[in-house]
């Protein structure tokens, strides 16, 4: 569901997945495995080299020269098993850059992402019963606000509906749950959770607004019909929680029906439709306290908002498309603490083209919040959109070189506060998995 609703899932790819991988891991020769019983380690290592024409991820400024040149280095270590038990795919990583002329920017962040799927020996216990476990963690001082070239439709993510802030250190850590357990063999009970918090740190620029930590967490539980091999219909009651450091929250509750609807073996439909009620809670401050956040939350009593989700994925051997849409609530994570209502669109094209190792991908996303629910004076809303397209070769099937040409528009607003810039990204990356 959009905005926050699902939370996380399996991703596409040789090795199964992990949740938020752009063009389902294909970019990613580590990902190209298919796993077989036992342990794997997969070690790989990508260099890139780019052209940023705004590195501060700000309005530009008279005299500022916020273009540079990058150089990254980002090994990983994939560890894959397969097992009478159970099935794993990890992944831990770093990401170093080094910038030519702002050369305080320079840093090493970190990631790790984690898919346990323990249907195997959870089915021993409960005939057919499905129990995947996800975790994805990321540290960077650069925030990202959309997951570019999205083939997996998913739009529930609330950290990365299109709002961005300012370079700045940040951490961000997404876990959860999903399972069904079959009552008949058409009707089975579902559930899932997700967790996930979103922390900043260190601001290498001067913010536009105060940044807000906030986490979230999410439960599920439903009835799944299969009503034929190609339909199923699955009504959930969800019930969430946002929190804002050190006091604010805001909740929402509601339900939704979901119809997934299978087309052919190449095109699918994944649907759902619902409203939640949204609720908010202030320990009550003064208008803009010393945390930087207003005490509006207090002012949202059992606000109503639509929540709905449509994907549409389609491919063959040479083609893969997808276009989803989701509208829903996020946290505002700048200016100040408060519930966002969310639209967001992503579009993701990978095309296989007369040369076989060779592939264009392109993609889209567009995300728009803003306030609910406030009597603030101050309405904080922003509207942001990125298009990326490009072409990966592939050498061997251990070695991808992959050249990106990315525009992004972001513009944000808190009152008479405006931060409206724009960013042109150029990059060339050469990546190698050993196995």
């Amino acid at each position: 569901m959009g905005g926050g609703i699902g939370g996380g899932g399996a991703s596409g790819g040789g090795t199964g997945g992990i949740s938020g991988s752009a063009y389902g891991g294909v970019n990613d020769p580590s990902r190209m495995v298919q796993i077989r019983d036992g342990f794997q380690v997969i070690p790989s290592i990508t260099v890139a080299e780019r052209y940023d024409s705004n590195v501060l991820l700000q309005a530009k400024s008279p005299g500022i020269d916020q273009s540079d040149y990058v150089s990254a280095l980002a090994p990983q270590i994939r560890g894959l098993y397969k097992g009478s038990a159970m099935t794993v795919n990890a992944t831990v990583g770093a990401n170093a850059e080094y910038f030519v002329k702002n050369t305080d920017f320079s840093y090493v962040g970190a990631n790790a992402g984690l898919s346990l799927d323990l249907s195997p020996i959870f089915s021993r216990l409960w005939n057919g019963m499905n129990l995947r476990v996800f975790d994805s963690f990321r540290y960077t001082p650069q925030p990202p606000s959309f997951l570019v070239g999205n083939q997996e439709g998913d739009t529930s993510n609330p950290f990365l509906t299109g709002q961005l802030v300012g370079r700045v250190n940040s951490t961000s850590n997404i876990v959860g749950a999903t399972l069904t357990a079959p009552l008949t063999q058409t009707l089975s009970l579902t559930g899932g959770y997700s967790y996930g918090f979103l922390q900043f740190g260190t601001s290498q620029v001067q913010q536009v607004g105060a940044l807000l930590d906030s986490a979230y967490q999410i439960f599920t539980v439903g009835m799944l019909k299969m009503l034929s091999n190609r339909n199923s219909v699955s009504l959930n009651y969800f019930d969430s929680e946002y929190r804002y450091e050190p006091d604010d929250s805001f909740s929402n509750r509601g339900g939704f029906i979901r119809w997934q609807h299978l087309f052919s073996q190449s095109a699918t439909l994944d649907s759902s439709i619902g409203a939640t009620v949204v609720q908010g809670q202030s320990p009550g401050s003064d208008a803009q306290g010393s945390a930087g956040h207003s005490a509006g939350l207090s002012n949202i009593s059992s606000t109503v908002a639509p929540l709905g989700r449509v994907a549409l994925t389609w491919g063959d051997s040479t083609t893969s498309l997808t276009m989803a849409y989701g509208v829903g609530l996020s946290p505002s994570f700048q200016f100040q603490a408060q519930p966002l209502f969310t639209n967001v669109v992503t579009l993701s094209v990978r095309q296989q083209t007369l040369i076989p190792e060779l592939l264009g991908l392109a993609s889209a996303s567009y995300g728009r919040g803003d306030e609910i629910g406030s009597n603030s004076v101050s309405g904080v809303s922003y509207t942001s959109y990125v298009a990326s397209g490009g072409v990966l070769y592939k050498f061997t099937p251990q070695t991808f070189i992959n050249l990106t040409y990315l525009y992004a528009n972001y513009d944000s607003q808190f009152g008479a506060t405006n931060n409206s810039f724009d960013r042109h990204v150029v990059s060339i990356s050469l990546a190698q998995a050993f196995y």
